[in-house]
């Protein structure tokens, strides 16, 4: 007979039933299923039965009547499928030394015993003729120890903490060593990050505890870190007796669990770092005071950033001055541990003296720090809307100043996008403005400052209603002092990019009030404001009733572009009487500008040419003098605009407006010609009646004067001649009336030629007054032909003439 083959169903004097695969006596009825004694030779033969589909019951019998060559064949292939699992209890007990808990082997043998024949280990090669007979199955349990073992070390990786995770459905030795590992001071700071059910470990580690009373320290550890509640009497005296325990890390977990201040002082040194590390936690959420004055007398960086981890936010006394005290003789202030800390509580909400512990480290300490660390304090300080209120806040303000003035301009402009540098911004002072001057001056930060600044109201996030007027003020600091026009192109591309939505009305108000204060600096306002020049021009007008005044304010700073819209703007609107004094600036601007921009100028002669010919075409007479000026000042102005080159930037004008303006210099040449003719034909027509009217009264005077001869006449032989009248005029004599017109004749002026008419009206003997001033019929007709055209040219002298005629005389 052949030796038996090994296929694990002895364990001591016990032998493993084939239907439930529990150990019992032999040659006995299973206590727990019923099945009949089966030979441990014959086991692996009746466990292929049961997989088979034998009733427990029959399962002895039926092993009985099986030919010895097929129980053997059976038995054979049974003891190849469990030397898959010997395979695998190898690596168990490799493992099982560095584990608490002992008895893995058995376990993990019991495990397989029930899946075979059913499922095998997957390393039994596919190509065996028995498959089919059960299926690959993946075996987890080495994998799982492997894990469990990294998770006792110091250091466990996530994979091996993810691994350990599934053990905790186990209710056997697995589900309890993962307890137990996991919640090692350690490891369970790491395991709580993947979320573990802690319940499950309570009560995994309530199992352990009565299951494996060697280990009762540590599942009390346990329990009290997944429940986070005081022990319970039992649990309790364990943690006390573990405080003798021979291995000190379960004295050390003991210590932590019991809350043991004075063993916990005593960890605080210790040699293993990690362990000294955690005790100064446990310490610090304690809030204890022996720890705190360790720490401010001789506690290092990794003693204080140890503490911060775990000092509550409601620290005792103390605690912020011996913190601080560090902080000053550690490299790097332990800022970013202390910013973390100090958030836990608003900076408003602090007491005095708090705040002013706050206030004078910002000034010694954070000042020399970095800039980053400096703005990041900032933030915490300045969080409350009233933060400018606050005066502990300027402190932290003075160190941001102070250690971005520290930095290059490389490293400075980084920070400007930073949300608290816009609390900075916020709370700048006039000290600040001035370091923010010099900065806006550097190549680096120019841009990205100013585009910091005009942002100021919209990064707001504490809805602080300063910003707006801060952001305006900080501006016009950046504008005003020397070097302003290294600012002007940055600061245009800036404004052109930027949208300010409803913030936008305080900065144009801002650069308005500079515009009226500041003449000087009108031209740089109006170029690098040019989004703003439209809002710009209507305060300029809701401020200046007089649009003469406001063109004459802006043409000559404004872009030469906009010229003809302003022209437009001025003229096209005016009342006819005020037209006179508006075009008299139009032109003295195209004057200025024809050279340099041609095209534009003379777009803006052209409007104010077309509104001028409007106004005189349709009567305005009191326009005549300028529409005659401007014809003669037109010619000039059409060779310069011929003779300049049009520049570039004459973008919107794709040639020059001659030909327009020629078309309104027609329109008012024929308008003067007509008036000027219907004017002359006036006065012709006038002189014309005057002369008819003269003759008129000349021939009534005298058949008035026959008729009274005729009746008063003495006899034909006695004739008498009247006395010749002399007359001057009554009223004052002017310069026109003495002026000689005809030089070589008898009635040289105005005043000669009057009086013999009114002297020849006022005597009867006609001849006898040619005779008196030196005239015969021939000469005074000519004389008197010659002056009716001189009154008919010369309309000043014909109404001269008109008023000494009918005027006084003496």
């Amino acid at each position: 007979m052949h030796p038996p083959l090994e296929n694990g169903a002895r364990r001591g004097a016990q032998v493993r039933c084939p239907a439930c695969t529990r150990f019992h006596a032999p040659g006995l009825l299973c206590p727990r299923c019923d099945c009949g004694p089966v030979a441990p030779e014959r086991y692996g033969a009746a466990r292929m039965l049961v997989h088979a589909g034998v009733d427990r019951y029959a399962l002895a019998d039926r092993v009985l009547l099986l030919p010895t060559s097929m129980a053997e064949h059976l038995e054979a292939r049974y003891a190849r499928m469990w030397a898959l699992v010997r395979r695998l209890l190898v690596g168990v007990r490799r493992h099982a030394p560095a584990l608490l808990l002992q008895g893995f082997e058995a376990e993990v043998e019991d495990r397989w015993a029930q899946r075979l024949p059913w499922h095998v280990p997957e390393a039994e090669s596919a190509g065996e003729p028995e498959e089919g007979l059960h299926a690959a199955a993946p075996a987890p349990e080495l994998r799982w120890l492997s894990a469990l073992v990294e998770v006792h070390g110091e250091a466990p990786s996530p994979a091996a903490l993810e691994a350990v995770l599934p053990c905790l459905e186990d209710d056997g030795r697995f589900g309890c060593e993962a307890a137990l590992a996991l919640t090692r001071w350690r490891v369970w700071p790491r395991a709580r990050r993947y979320r573990v059910d802690t319940a499950r470990i309570a009560r995994l580690a309530l199992a352990a505890f009565s299951r494996f009373p060697e280990q009762g320290a540590r599942a009390a550890v346990a329990w009290v870190r997944a429940t986070g509640q005081a022990p319970e009497v039992d649990l309790l005296l364990a943690l006390r007796e573990g405080l003798r325990h021979p291995d000190e890390d379960v004295r050390f977990e003991c210590v932590l669990c019991l809350q043991d201040e004075d063993g916990l002082f005593d960890a605080v040194e210790s040699e293993d770092l990690a362990r000294a590390s955690e005790a100064r936690g446990a310490l610090a959420a304690r809030g204890s005071v022996r720890l705190l004055e360790r720490m401010a007398s001789r506690g290092d960086a990794a003693f204080a950033l140890d503490v911060l981890r775990r000092l509550p936010a409601q620290a005792p006394p103390g605690a912020l001055s011996a913190l601080l005290t560090v902080s000053d003789r550690v490299e790097g202030g332990l800022a970013a541990a202390l910013h973390g800390w100090a958030r836990g509580r608003p900076f408003a909400e602090l007491s005095l003296e708090e705040r002013a512990l706050w206030a004078d480290w910002a000034l010694a300490r954070l000042a020399r720090l970095s800039a980053e660390d400096a703005l990041r304090f900032l933030e915490w300080a300045a969080a409350a809307s009233e933060a400018d209120r606050v005066e502990e806040t300027r402190a932290f303000v003075s160190a941001v100043s102070e250690s971005l003035a520290r930095e290059p301009p490389s490293l400075r402009v980084s920070r400007f996008q930073d949300a608290a540098f816009s609390r900075f911004l916020t709370l700048a002072d006039d000290e600040d403005a001035l370091r923010l001057h010099a900065w806006s001056r550097e190549a680096p930060c120019m841009e990205p400052l100013l585009e910091a600044v005009l942002s100021l109201p919209s990064r707001q996030r504490w809805g602080d209603a300063l910003a707006p007027g801060q952001g305006a003020r900080l501006l016009m600091a950046l504008w005003t002092g020397e070097g302003r026009e290294r600012l002007l192109a940055p600061l245009a591309k800036v404004v052109r990019a930027w949208s300010g939505g409803s913030q936008e009305a305080v900065f144009i108000d801002a650069v308005w009030r500079r515009f009226q204060q500041h003449p000087d600096e009108r031209a740089d306002l109006l170029a690098t404001f040019t989004p703003w020049r439209a809002a710009l021009w209507e305060r300029q007008q809701a401020a200046e009733a007089d649009a003469v005044v406001c063109f004459q304010t802006w043409w000559p700073v404004e872009d030469p572009e906009q010229l003809p819209e302003r022209v437009e703007a001025l003229v096209r609107q005016s009342p006819p009487e005020d037209l006179a004094r508006r075009l008299e600036p139009v032109w003295k601007a195209a004057e200025a500008r024809v050279e340099a921009w041609p095209r534009a100028t003379s777009l803006a002669v052209s409007y104010a040419a077309a509104v001028l010919s409007g106004a005189v075409r349709q009567g305005v007479d009191v326009l005549g003098p300028d529409a005659e000026r401007f014809l003669s000042w037109f010619p000039g102005l059409r060779e310069r605009v011929a003779a300049a080159s049009p520049t570039s930037r004459e973008r919107r004008c794709s040639r020059d407006f001659l030909e327009d303006i020629e078309v309104d210099a027609r329109l008012i040449r024929e308008h003067l010609e007509r008036r000027r003719e219907r004017e002359e034909q006036a006065r012709e027509a006038e002189l014309q009646r005057m002369v008819a009217a003269s003759r008129q009264r000349d021939l009534e005077r005298q058949r008035e004067l026959l008729t009274h001869q005729v009746e008063a006449s003495p006899p034909a032989h006695v004739v008498e001649v009247a006395p010749l009248v002399l007359l001057s005029p009554r009223g004052p004599v002017q310069p026109l009336d003495l002026e000689e017109w005809f030089p070589e004749a008898r009635l040289r002026t105005l005043l000669d030629y009057t009086r013999l008419l009114k002297v020849m009206s006022a005597n009867n003997d006609v001849m006898a007054v040619f005779e008196a001033h030196g005239l015969s019929v021939a000469t005074w007709t000519s004389e008197a032909t010659a002056w009716g055209a001189l009154l008919v040219r010369r309309p000043e002298l014909a109404l001269r003439f008109s008023e000494l005629f009918q005027g006084p005389w003496a």
